[in-house]
């Protein structure tokens, strides 16, 4: 079988790496591509995300399940279908409409628009938190290390742009980690789909716990 973990637009794929390692080590085939690049349109003569639903959709290969994690929710009914699975599952992830156009949370809005910069991007996620939060999120200090040193300020657009959400023909799962994210995870029951995780751990068990994570996945 073969997996396809989507990082979230705001990180890179080091975060999922602790991830995909236990994935590969139960003799699973797991691709984590880089698609930080794709966000930035190269068109443009300023900075703007504009069509990077499209091009994280194009950059992707087969695979028999998709698994996207946190932000990457809001494009992962593209990415599925762009790659043929069979499944697809949100991790602790923005949950977009059941087709049609998506948008992102007002509360996400809210929170990007200080922390955007003259140049029209948005601080590196890393650094929202203050010095020393990093330190108590991923206190593997290889892991930290990595998902730091893929830090990246993101065009302040990506969270005013719609994106395109087809029919999901994959059959869905919702992993629910974390509080943040009760109210993705309750419109993910409310429509039958199967979901697995009670909301009370953190975000990042991703990195931090990555054998409960991946017994949730199903």
């Amino acid at each position: 079988m073969t997996w396809l973990l989507v990082h979230p637009p705001l990180l890179g794929p080091a975060v999922l790496g602790p991830l995909a390692a236990g994935l590969r080590a139960g003799g699973a085939r797991v691709a984590v591509p880089d698609l930080r690049g794709e966000v930035q349109d190269p068109t443009g003569t300023g900075p703007s995300a504009a069509g990077w639903d499209r091009r994280w959709a194009a950059a992707v290969g087969p695979a028999d399940v998709v698994v996207g994690f946190s932000g990457a929710g809001i494009v992962l009914p593209a990415v599925a279908a762009a790659c043929g699975a069979r499944r697809v599952v949100w991790l602790d992830a923005v949950l977009p409409p059941e087709e049609g156009t998506a948008r992102w949370p007002a509360d996400v809005r809210a929170r990007v628009a200080p922390l955007t910069g003259d140049d029209g991007r948005v601080a590196d996620w890393t650094t929202w938190w203050g010095p020393d939060a990093m330190a108590e999120l991923l206190p593997d200090p290889d892991v930290r290390a990595a998902v730091l040193a893929e830090g990246h300020r993101l065009p302040a657009d990506l969270w005013s742009a719609g994106v395109a959400v087809p029919p999901l023909t994959a059959e869905p799962r919702y992993v629910h980690l974390s509080a943040a994210y009760d109210a993705d995870a309750a419109a993910a029951r409310a429509r039958g789909w199967p979901v697995a995780g009670d909301g009370r751990g953190a975000h990042l068990d991703v990195a931090t716990d990555p054998a409960r994570v991946a017994a949730l996945l199903g």
